[in-house]
């Protein structure tokens, strides 16, 4: 193992490789910066030119705008609650209340910090444990993987709100939102009302520009259609967040990071499990580390409101997400999302067919690429550190500007997605929809998480009832899928305890 080690680290130092993934990283942060771009549009336009490039440099320029890009989403959420990246929602949460607060740098750096140190260490997780960690990977089945997810809805819809009974109406939205389009396994069409663009179903891009970003828009819209005048509109701009002075607002300290370590190294675990299992996501992971954070802080009460330890644990856990993807990939061959998929397309291209031989046959260029990550988060950190320095100005922007701005990157990334002026007219409905669902306090965060798991809870719902012929009996016969059956019926026993107490406490 040190003799590949050794082999594959003499690979990687040559200025192609090195530039490569400076570049990637560069080029993700930008495009995950802008909402409505994602760093899978700028892999998906620089693949054709991996081709030209040797395969550590074409494998290294991938991942590194997947990097870039994890990072970069949360820019635009902290400074302006709009994500750049769907599993930057999260970090919206408390990095916007921060900067409010006059706290946006110090936001923007434990956003830095939290993500290069989670994705470092779940890099060398890779690095150690790939073939241990794939096997395990490999035992959850089908009623596991629909318990575990169906166990995630559960949670995500009880910590979207004060009010978990519109938690959960979220929830609902979102999953019937993942049903427009053909089944799954029969293929009939479902909810299209006979258009062929809904056949295809509902597009991620135009579902998060919508809901998160044009509904955003619409709200301060409204501020301006009530009669306030352009001037007003600048002044409103400045005059809600709060003006500081004191350099410590924009740094962490010390006991700051010392603080938020539990919420990373926690994010990190959740995150690289997740990783580790094909299908779920950064998202996902996001929102569990963020959960599992606030249920362990001792002044709970602050989530949503500014706690540092929010934005630290919603960035470790997307972060931790990247390396360990890497495994189901490398050891079976098995994309675990959509990043993995195009990386994969980047080895075949290459001629390189990943697969349970690959780290036999490939092992040192396999650990050339593992030493590019760790390169990768250096760079990251550096470039983040830049881009932090500035980004905090842009908050100065007088809306009458940035949200126009923002509306035509919104209509361009949807657009983009699949080519089709059909996503821009979704994307604006959608819109219009978050906005008067925001009227009623129904959160839209756990909209975009049921959509996302939707397609795959429903999967493996139906895959495991096609394998016990229709019996149910499956989900309690399986230890795993019992153990989560028990965490939801525990979970929901707990909230529906929690909302008759604070119901007497009203009355």
């Amino acid at each position: 193992m040190f003799e590949n080690i050794a082999a594959g680290m003499s690979m990687v130092f040559q200025w192609d490789n090195v530039l490569s993934a400076l570049f990637g990283v560069t080029m993700g942060m930008v495009v995950g910066a802008i909402p409505g771009l994602t760093g899978a549009m700028a892999m998906c336009l620089l693949i054709p030119f991996t081709l030209y490039l040797k395969p550590i440099a074409a494998i290294a320029m991938l991942m590194g705008i997947s990097k870039g890009a994890n990072f970069g989403g949360s820019i635009p959420a902290i400074l302006f609650n709009i994500p750049g990246t769907p599993e930057a929602a999260i970090t919206a949460l408390d990095g916007y209340p921060l900067l409010k607060q006059g706290k946006g740098g110090k936001a923007l750096k434990m956003a830095l910090y939290a993500s290069t140190m989670a994705d470092t260490m779940s890099d060398f997780i890779l690095f150690f444990l790939a073939a241990p960690v794939a096997m395990v990977a490999l035992k959850v089945g089908p009623p596991e993987y629909a318990m575990i997810i169906l166990f995630s809805l559960v949670i995500i819809g009880a910590v979207a709100g004060e009010d978990f009974l519109k938690g959960l109406i979220a929830i609902g939205f979102g999953l019937f939102l993942a049903t427009i389009g053909l089944d799954p396994l029969v293929g009939t069409p479902r909810f299209t009302f006979g258009s062929v663009e809904l056949s295809a179903g509902l597009g991620l891009i135009p579902l998060v520009v919508g809901l998160l970003i044009f509904s955003e828009t619409f709200k301060q819209i409204e501020v301006g259609v009530r009669g306030k005048s352009l001037e007003s509109l600048k002044k409103d701009n400045l005059d809600q967040f709060q003006k500081t002075t004191d350099p410590s607002n924009h740094r962490v300290s010390f006991a700051e990071f010392k603080h938020c370590l539990p919420a990373i190294f926690g994010g990190l675990g959740i995150g690289a499990a997740i990783g580790a299992i094909p299908g779920i996501g950064t998202t996902v992971a996001s929102y569990l580390s963020y959960t599992r954070a606030k249920r362990a802080s001792k002044h709970p009460e602050r989530f949503g409101k500014g706690a540092l330890e929010g934005v630290a644990a919603a960035e470790a856990g997307n972060n931790a997400v990247v390396g360990p993807n890497l495994i189901p990939l490398i050891t079976l061959g098995i994309p675990g999302n959509l990043a993995a998929a195009l990386i994969l397309g980047a080895f075949m291209i290459q001629g390189l067919t990943p697969g349970p031989l690959f780290m036999q046959q490939y092992a040192p260029m396999l650990y050339a690429l593992f030493t590019v990550l760790i390169i990768s988060n250096v760079f990251t950190f550096a470039i983040g550190n830049i881009f932090v320095r500035f980004a905090r100005y842009l908050i100065y922007i007088p809306k009458p500007i940035l949200y126009p701005g923002i509306m035509i990157f919104g209509i361009i990334g949807s657009y983009v997605f699949r080519n089709s002026l059909f996503d821009v007219i979704t994307m604006i409905f959608l819109g219009v929809f978050g906005y008067v669902l925001t009227k009623f306090d129904i959160p839209l965060i756990p909209i975009l998480v049921a959509f996302i798991l939707g397609k795959i809870f429903e999967e493996r719902l139906r895959q495991a009832l096609l394998i016990s012929r229709g019996s149910i009996l499956i989900f309690f016969t399986h230890p795993v899928s019992l153990i989560f059956l028990l965490f939801i019926a525990v979970t929901i026993v707990m909230l529906g305890i929690r909302g008759i107490r604070r119901r007497k406490a009203q009355y």
